[in-house]
């Protein structure tokens, strides 16, 4: 049995196939070198299916599509959870959330799955536009969601009311920050706001007037109430950091009331959507609530994922996901001497890109399609970011570090394969500290044996047991997904060494 998992939006398509118990997954922007490529139609798709997957669309025997009713022209309504879907033939429509909900079936069943997003499906009643922007689900079953109304300013302008993943794009909007797309705000503003202080008295104000989560979010993170708290807005202005900084915390304790009121502290818990993807809040959740599980593809880039579960589900089929992006792979995997070989570019203080197997899945690089450095490189993190991701001096980067070390580095327990949380340093590695001293670090285990076995070979030369571990690619781009978008890398940025399979490309000396 063939099975195709599809998402077309606006932002971020992907598809996900499974044949003969094998999953197979393509984030399309990784072949169309648009960061967050989206599919303008229902039929290119089609097309990529044949080229990277080598799948006749008419030897799918079942599709489950999660689509933009407002691009796609879909008419909704609230009680929708699955339908037929006419533009594609034998396909059903799944609705966006439940995919969410559905998308981390290969960490097992959970009791509870939370999604809290922008907005998720779209709806139109008595000719009002409203969208999901949050849901509760237990055991695959709708408990509690808000469904919050538009306002539509303009043809190109929606305000989204009460959305928590909206009004954190608000804030970063509100303090100028600027991105290629709206997406990538928000990830911006979770590394600036720790540049300032929680007002308490502010905070305590806004939470002392939000009797209604579902009805007073955003009126509560509007700025003129910052602008009225501080008597000034010449002032209120002067302190966006501060403001931003209250608002960050603002939004998490929201966040944590839908947690607190729907599951018990032990229950098992699928947490998924675009807000997943914030580490700070992320860690907070997981010492509350020990057993919640987040996949690293919890952004819309997972939707196929939910959407072939719950194809896999009715046919009672399984299969595995590990690292299955259909990229480009190289022919040759890397061999322990190439592995010895880049361990010593890196104690010399070479910066590597390194590119293995098929690249990870989610936006994160976890060791496959990753830029690597010494993380004890005193001025390393102006290096890569002057030099090669060009990206704005306040974002810090990620570490890599062998899992048995990672108590004896950071405070936090709980394991971190996915960079999903963040640690506090116990010993000072400035390169890859945040200003408050944080790290969002992954930890190595033996399930990437060439990347641990790297990380393996500089511990015994430096007595390091990390590495600096950033996404290979440069700022607005996506990740690597080929060896030509790897060489433009190596060529037009100042990494050093490419070491693609186990061939190493080495620059010229400088």
């Amino acid at each position: 049995m063939i099975l195709l998992g599809l998402r077309v939006d606006d932002h971020d398509s992907n598809l996900c196939l499974y044949k003969d118990n094998e999953i197979k997954y393509l984030k399309t922007e990784r072949v169309k070198k648009i960061k967050h490529h989206a599919y303008n139609n229902n039929w290119e798709w089609i097309l990529d299916l044949q080229k990277y997957f080598n799948i006749d669309v008419k030897s799918i025997d079942k599709v489950a599509i999660v689509a933009d009713p407002l691009k796609h022209n879909i008419p909704q309504y609230t009680d929708f959870h699955h339908k037929s879907y006419d533009a594609i033939d034998n396909s059903i429509q799944v609705e966006h959330h439940l995919a969410h909900a559905l998308s981390g079936f290969m960490y097992g069943d959970t009791e509870y799955q939370i999604v809290i997003d922008g907005v998720g499906e779209i709806f139109y009643n008595n000719k009002q536009t409203s969208g999901t922007v949050w849901s509760v689900f237990k055991n695959y079953k709708l408990v509690n969601r808000n469904t919050s109304n538009f306002n539509i300013i303009g043809q190109n302008n929606i305000q989204i009311n009460n959305s928590i993943g909206v009004e954190y794009e608000n804030i970063a909007d509100f303090l100028d920050i600027k991105a290629n797309h709206p997406n990538d705000l928000s990830g911006k503003l979770m590394s600036l706001q720790a540049y300032g202080q929680i007002d308490k008295n502010y905070l305590n104000f806004l939470l002392s007037n939000t009797h209604d989560l579902k009805q007073d979010l955003s009126l509560a993170c509007h700025p003129n109430n910052w602008f009225d708290y501080i008597g000034s807005e010449v002032v209120g202005r002067m302190k966006k950091l501060d403001f931003a900084a209250t608002l960050h915390e603002y939004l998490y304790l929201q966040i944590e009331k839908i947690f607190e009121q729907h599951v018990d502290k032990n229950s098992k818990i699928l947490y998924s959507g675009g807000c997943a993807l914030n580490v700070c809040w992320n860690t907070r959740l997981k010492e509350k609530f020990p057993n919640l599980i987040i996949v690293p593809h919890c952004a819309d880039d997972g939707l196929s994922f939910g959407a072939l579960q719950f194809l896999l589900k009715q046919y009672h089929l399984s299969g595995n996901t590990q690292y299955c992006q259909a990229d480009e792979r190289p022919e040759k995997n890397v061999s322990l001497e190439t592995i010895k070989k880049t361990a010593n570019y890196l104690k010399h203080g070479n910066i590597v890109a390194w590119y293995q197997g098929n690249g990870e899945v989610g936006p994160r690089a976890l060791g496959n399609r990753s830029i690597l450095m010494d993380p004890t490189i005193i001025d390393g993190k102006e290096i890569i970011n002057s030099k090669v991701k060009h990206r704005e001096d306040y974002r810090p980067f990620g570490a890599s570090i062998l899992q048995e070390f990672q108590k004896d580095y950071f405070d936090i327990e709980f394991e971190n394969p996915h960079m999903l949380y963040i640690g506090k340093f116990k010993h000072s590695m400035p390169p890859v500290s945040h200003i408050d001293n944080t790290c969002r670090f992954q930890s190595v285990d033996t399930g990437n044996k060439d990347f641990y076995k790297l990380i393996k070979e500089f511990h015994k030369l430096t007595n390091i047991p990390m590495l600096l571990n950033t996404s290979l690619n440069v700022n607005g781009k996506p990740i690597a997904g080929s060896k030509r978008d790897a060489l433009e890398i190596l060529y037009n940025t100042d990494v050093d060494v490419l070491v693609y399979g186990d061939e190493i490309i080495e620059k010229e000396t400088k």
